[in-house]
């Protein structure tokens, strides 16, 4: 039987990760995020932390002998092949919610029915979001969004060769901003109970 698994890609600051929270409530079904960071860290031997400064991030500005930790791979490389043999087995597993790394990419071609869902918003929005949750000035919140909007996309690059946020990489994009956190879910939710 194949599973349905919802892979959540988002912007920094869109509300993504509450959105794919509040589903997985919604839904009943397990969510992933930041505890594949652990799992993989198992299975590679690496510490947590030193997987933690990889998340989501591709770390080609550190020359390439300098990188070499594990087996002749980088850190960001041995979190991504972890991740995605975790994923995989997950996927296989059980329907879930998996947030970003590269999930939409990595499940095209195996046997799961697979919903790929983009969250973005208008970046006065995520600047606001992101002020709020870090009690940072504007200036801050949009340096920090800028930066990890640029890392997300140097990652899903690097590792996929697509573009990340690019329309045609999604079966749904939401801006969080027009349809708000809650309606965003139960559009969601909607959609999930049609596949």
């Amino acid at each position: 039987m194949s599973h349905h698994v919802i892979s959540i890609s988002r912007q920094f600051g869109s509300g993504g990760h509450e959105i794919s929270e509040k589903l997985a409530k919604k839904l009943g079904l397990p969510f992933y995020d930041k505890e594949l960071i652990t799992r993989a860290a198992q299975e590679s031997g690496l510490s947590v932390d030193t997987l933690k400064a990889s998340d989501e991030r591709y770390d080609s500005a550190v020359p390439e002998d300098e990188r070499k930790t594990y087996f002749g791979l980088s850190n960001s490389d041995t979190l991504f092949v972890a991740q995605a043999k975790i994923i995989h087995r997950i996927a296989h597993q059980e329907d879930c919610i998996i947030i970003g790394r590269c999930s939409d990419v990595i499940l095209l071609d195996d046997d799961v029915s697979l919903l790929r869902v983009f969250i973005h918003a208008p970046l006065q929005d995520r600047i606001q979001r992101i002020r709020r949750l870090h009690n940072l000035s504007a200036q801050d919140a949009q340096l920090m969004i800028r930066k990890s909007d640029q890392e997300r996309r140097r990652y899903y690059s690097c590792y996929t060769e697509k573009a990340w946020g690019n329309q045609e990489n999604y079966d749904i994009s939401l801006n969080s901003s027009y349809w708000g956190i809650d309606r965003c879910v139960d559009l969601l939710a909607h959609t999930a109970s049609l596949l």
